[in-house]
């Protein structure tokens, strides 16, 4: 295989709550060595990107806000090519409001009409939100999941992810949620145009089966597992490509497997 370039999950394959994965930063640090091209993509919604580039500095990886593409990025580009600025009630962490009312949208968690319920995940999603949700979304209100994983990994404990609201609510309603981030193909797709990476070059490397190499295959992409984050020792592994115990083998698997490594 030449070189290739990657599309690389942050929560569970770079860090784990507050603790960096052991061996990451020196496997980003490989990557730059051997000039391959890479793109942080995840689902996480809840810090805005400079949060995002922020904490990764503080553990180690010296990213740049432009390697960095994360679900409500994604987000705010399908709300701005559906309805330039809407009117959004909001099931999600408070952290990243700023960045979609910078883009003009109008967010309210009141029950008051709107054009769109935007769900991420939030440590503490109250079932009052829920429920007012399932009126508002009732009455014509989008449902858009920017995402739809059932579980975050935070600092060595799995907690409810914002999968397990959708459910609730496509439990009551009668539209599926329209999903935005992984394992949905046009995240990947979306990521692909904002990187300029080649689809037949990228490899996704991610943590959840389900998600990461799920999406992954959708989109035509290869993919790495690592066992690191969500992914426990012995469940299936969704049919990756290659298979390693975390990123920290990173620069082994390239020496097997590319080309003048």
């Amino acid at each position: 295989m030449e070189s290739p370039s990657f599309f690389i999950d942050i929560d569970g394959v770079l860090y784990d709550g507050q603790k960096p994965i052991p061996g990451g930063p020196a496997a980003i640090d490989f990557l730059r060595r051997k000039a391959s091209p890479f793109l942080l993509v995840t689902n996480t919604t809840r810090s805005p990107v400079d949060s995002v580039e922020s904490k990764l500095r503080l553990l180690g990886y010296a990213i740049p806000r432009d390697l960095i593409y994360t679900a409500p990025m994604a987000t705010l580009e399908y709300l701005q090519a559906k309805w330039g600025q809407a009117r959004l009630f909001m099931i999600a962490d408070p952290s990243i409001d700023a960045q979609f009312e910078a883009a003009g949208h109008y967010l309210t968690r009141h029950e008051e009409p709107v054009d769109a319920v935007v769900i991420g995940t939030s440590r503490w999603p109250s079932f009052g939100d829920v429920d007012a949700a399932w009126r508002l979304i009732e009455s014509g209100a989008e449902p858009i999941a920017m995402n739809r994983d059932l579980f975050f990994p935070d600092g060595g404990v799995k907690r409810i992810g914002a999968g397990a609201v959708v459910a609730a609510l496509e439990a009551v309603v009668q539209r599926p949620a329209t999903v935005i981030g992984k394992p949905n193909p046009n995240l990947f797709d979306l990521a692909l145009a904002h990187a300029g990476f080649t689809r037949e070059a990228t490899i996704m490397i991610g943590d959840t089966p389900e998600v990461d190499v799920a999406g992954a295959r959708a989109a035509g992409l290869r993919s790495i597992l690592v066992k690191s984050g969500n992914h426990t020792f012995g469940e299936d592994t969704g049919g990756a490509d290659w298979v390693i115990d975390s990123i920290d083998e990173l620069p082994a698997w390239y020496a097997r497997e590319c080309s003048g490594a």
